[in-house]
């Protein structure tokens, strides 16, 4: 793999390497922030996902506790598109811009103090300034946070996992109000399978629910997989209400009868999306984006195709890999 920096907004090959990053045991004392940092701290992803950005959306937050002076500045969308340009399209998913994607994670972030332009800043850190330890499932935001001075002590104290802010308060809501219906006592409806196709159900937050997820950006992932095991565990949360999206029909399978009570995720914004995962009792389906960026609020079970998750593992995220077997750190 290819180990890269930013300066001067020129994106700088420093050649080929075997792991991203410096190793822990050769951390050097002037790798460290000072302990009373109060500059700046541009950052930028040289991936560009939904699920990229999510797994590092705790990361300002983290720094802030670590050091409460620091001011994180994170990129606008004309500094992506001025300095990476075309390249990020490759990370697009459906109708969705892939510029945006850093928005709909960070929006409403209050350690966020600046969106830089191209010119702000000379040295602007990336995903590539980690440090990393013999274990290759460690999450990416807690290798960049060793990086830059924080202890093992310090990441066993301070939650670094995917975080979202949203305004849902009595006074300020982020959303139209057609997301949200009047009333509190809406039943829900049975799916397709059962007679009922449901269109026009808005969200209103206080049901009792979890959220399906049968999809993926990767070409090679498209359809099905075996989810035998994802079943399984499925099965104690049977007759749940949920919210689903799949990239195939749930009609007539296993997931049809363990939820026959669904509405169609697919009719909300990526926003809007989020907001009713991250409100929902458990989420379940396969390794996404989308459901890492919910990991923090949520029961997620998730259904992973890779042997090793690596710096994309999120901690208490219960993971079923093809076989049966499971891993929780």
């Amino acid at each position: 793999m290819l180990q890269f920096k930013l300066y001067k907004d020129q994106i700088q090959n420093l050649g080929e390497v075997e792991r991203l990053g410096i190793a822990v045991k050769d951390l050097l004392p002037e790798y460290s922030l000072p302990k009373d940092y109060d500059g700046w701290f541009p950052f930028t992803r040289l991936c560009f996902s939904l699920g990229d950005w999510a797994v590092v959306s705790g990361l300002p937050e983290a720094l802030k506790k670590k050091y409460p002076k620091i001011k994180i500045a994170l990129p606008s969308r004309f500094y992506l598109k001025s300095v990476f340009g075309d390249m990020i399209q490759q990370w697009a998913y459906g109708d969705n811009n892939p510029f945006a994607y850093i928005d709909h994670i960070f929006k409403n972030n209050p350690y966020i103090d600046y969106r830089f332009d191209p010119g702000d800043f000379d040295i602007i850190y990336t995903d590539h300034d980690r440090a990393y330890t013999e274990d290759i499932n460690i999450p990416l935001a807690e290798q960049i946070l060793l990086r830059f001075g924080l202890t093992q002590d310090d990441l066993n104290n301070i939650d670094s996992r995917p975080s979202l802010y949203f305004e849902d308060s009595e006074d300020s809501f982020e959303f139209s109000p057609k997301f949200y219906h009047l009333g509190r006592n809406q039943s829900w409806h049975l799916g397709e399978s059962k007679g009922t196709k449901v269109t026009s159900f808005r969200f209103d937050g206080y049901d009792d629910y979890g959220c399906l997820l049968f999809a993926s950006r990767i070409k090679n992932l498209k359809g099905r997989w075996d989810d035998k095991s994802l079943l399984q565990e499925a099965r104690k949360y049977k007759d749940t209400p949920v919210y689903y999206y799949s990239e195939f029909d749930l009609n007539g399978t296993e997931w049809d009868e363990l939820f026959p009570y669904r509405l169609d995720l697919s009719q909300y914004n990526l926003r809007e999306q989020l907001y009713i995962k991250s409100k929902a009792k458990f989420n379940i389906g396969y390794q996404a984006g989308i459901n890492d960026a919910v990991s923090r609020y949520t029961d997620n079970i998730i259904l992973t195709p890779y042997d090793d998750i690596k710096e994309n593992i999120i901690r208490k995220v219960n993971y079923i890999h093809f076989d049966g077997t499971k891993k929780l750190i």
